[in-house]
């Protein structure tokens, strides 16, 4: 199974949950399993056909999710179960069948003379055919080893049976757990030639497969000011990981779609491809919570070690804990597993929407994550949003597609149309921060740009707008000086005579750069304007002021949390 398809599938799930969508289509997701994801689609397999029926009916919704999820349109194909095709094919083979002959009889506790194998259940666990039944093509079809009734049985005249003995039940289940085949208590008879297996695909030491060509790499992050400090020091996680008692926890924390499961997966999928010796386990919350009541089960039944895959590995990587800590019943056991890892020396990964001392941990994790290598993933300035979406332009959108390339992202990325430089610095203006939607709203200006080209026109500013208003909240409101101005001198204890006047002190400065710097962010103004609501300062003096901050902001990782709480209250204000 494709982790990374796991992955998008757990979180679709995970905002169904949170979006209170109907309870049997989260139940119905959950029973299904996530065959593989490329650049435009997630395959997974439902459960029934009966699912599948349902799931179709709330694609659209589904795939709204994915999109948010998956930073780009995903296409969901929902396959039926294994074996499923099989049944059908069965259950119509007597329209077609010769003639039969009475020659071979047929009684209830003859073995099936028409073998149904699943794809994940060896021939050895079902019942050998007899000789006869072998060679014989006019046999007739009395009953099928199936799993369950099959209404296309009733439909095609022929009574579909389970005819799985107790002792055949017993065996594969078995043999799907992975144990050794029990014997069978029919006589055995020399099986069909079988078809040579399919050579596994390359895979890491915790059974995923390596990710060579996933997006979600340091090469394809994009950082700045916002998010370097995060970059930095996941970079230098991996690059330590093999040192035992260097750099044993890593903690980002930030909102939802600011990038800290790319930067997660980097640091898996850069361990999977440079030391693949090093025994990693990536899970998200929802993956470690359908870990743990698996496991919960099972030691009832065999009094096994909780958790061992996870006590197992060298590193551990935990995506969006916050879920975890808001469920009681697990957690005590993430407790006593953060506090194995770090008394150690073994490596842990840890990303939230909140810092440490926000998620009501034990005191002692929350020092030690604290004491480890702490790291705030902000939102995008102007200037990253208008990096993020030119880098996701040229990358993906303008890329030419590999040499017998006929995906459907590749057809789409030959149709888009031309951006230019001041279509992404208006894009930069008017969208919001989250990254997820961020690439989507350059797909769909690009596919925009190209409906205008072929048209004979071009994008305008204007059809940007109309875009982004089906993306963002904030794209349409309208933030004005005055209001950057007030809020910051309540928070620096200031007047508005000193914020705008000529003096200089330690404290009044700090607030006159922080203001300026969130005018020229968050208003419609060149710095000239910017420069006459303070006080009629000119450009160069403005622009000194914009630089200072952003000097701050490398330098301070604090201050970047005091922004992003300052542009909310001025954001609740407008």
């Amino acid at each position: 199974m494709d982790e990374e398809a796991s992955i998008i599938l757990g979180d679709a799930i995970a905002f169904c949950q949170r979006d209170g969508q109907d309870a049997r289509l989260i139940n119905m997701l959950g029973q299904s399993r996530a065959i593989s994801l490329t650049e435009d689609t997630l395959t997974i397999e439902a459960p029934s056909r009966f699912a599948i029926a349902q799931l179709k009916k709330h694609q659209p919704t589904i795939e709204t999710y994915l999109e948010e999820i998956a930073f780009a349109p995903i296409a969901l194909d929902i396959v039926a179960p294994q074996g499923a095709a099989t049944e059908s094919a069965v259950a119509t083979a007597p329209a077609t069948a010769p003639a039969v002959s009475p020659a071979v009889p047929a009684s209830a506790g003859d073995v099936p003379t028409i073998e149904h194998q699943r794809s994940d259940v060896s021939r050895e666990t079902m019942a050998p055919l007899p000789t006869a039944a072998a060679t014989s093509t006019s046999a007739p079809v009395t009953h099928m080893p199936i799993a369950h009734d099959a209404a296309a049985g009733a439909d095609s005249g022929i009574a579909i049976k389970n005819t799985l003995s107790a002792d055949d039940f017993r065996r594969m289940m078995n043999q799907m757990k992975g144990g050794a085949p029990t014997k069978s208590t029919q006589a055995a008879t020399p099986a069909s030639p079988m078809p040579a297996p399919t050579v596994p695909a390359e895979q890491n030491t915790d059974g995923a497969p390596l990710a060579a060509n996933s997006k979600f790499t340091f090469e394809n992050f994009v950082y700045g000011p916002e998010n370097s400090h995060a970059y930095r020091s996941a970079l230098k996680f991996a690059a330590l990981a093999d040192e035992r008692s260097t750099c044993t926890s890593l903690f980002i924390y930030g909102k939802s779609g600011l990038g800290k499961t790319h930067l997660l997966l980097a640091i898996k999928n850069e361990l999977a491809e440079k030391s693949p010796e090093i025994k990693v386990k990536y899970a998200n919350s929802q993956a470690y919570l359908d870990d743990l009541m698996t496991e919960f089960d099972r030691q009832k039944k065999s009094n096994a070690p909780i958790m061992q895959a996870y006590h197992g590995v060298d590193v551990l990587i935990i995506d969006d804990i916050q879920n975890i800590i808001g469920k009681r019943a697990s957690v005590d056991y993430f407790f006593q597993l953060m506090d194995e890892f770090i008394r150690n020396n073994k490596k842990v990964v840890i990303a939230a929407d909140r810092a440490p001392k926000d998620l009501s941990m034990d005191e002692r994790l929350t020092s030690r994550f604290n004491a480890g290598m702490l790291c705030l993933v902000a939102e995008p300035s102007y200037e990253m949003k208008y990096k993020i979406l030119q880098r996701y332009y040229e990358n993906t959108i303008v890329a030419a597609p590999e040499a017998g390339d006929d995906s459907l992202l590749a057809a789409y990325g030959g149709d888009g149309g031309h951006l230019t430089d001041e279509h992404f610095k208006h894009m930069a203006e008017v969208s919001g921060t989250n990254i997820r939607e961020l690439e989507s709203f350059c797909e769909r200006c690009a596919g925009e740009a190209g409906d205008r080209e072929r048209e004979g026109g071009e994008l305008t500013f204007d059809d940007i707008d109309a875009i982004a208003s089906q993306y963002f909240d904030t794209s349409a409101k309208k933030i004005n000086v005055q209001t950057v101005q007030s809020v910051i001198e309540e928070q620096y204890g200031v007047t508005h005579e000193e914020l705008i006047g000529p003096r200089r002190n330690a404290n009044i400065a700090k607030a006159r750069h922080i203001a300026i710097y969130l005018a020229i962010e968050m208003c419609e103004m060149t710095t000239t304007a910017v420069g006459a609501e303070f006080g009629n300062r000119n450009h160069s003096t403005v622009s000194t002021s914009y630089k200072k901050v952003q000097k701050m902001i490398q330098e301070d990782r604090t201050v970047t949390e005091d922004l992003k709480s300052l542009r909310d209250k001025i954001t609740l204000r407008s």
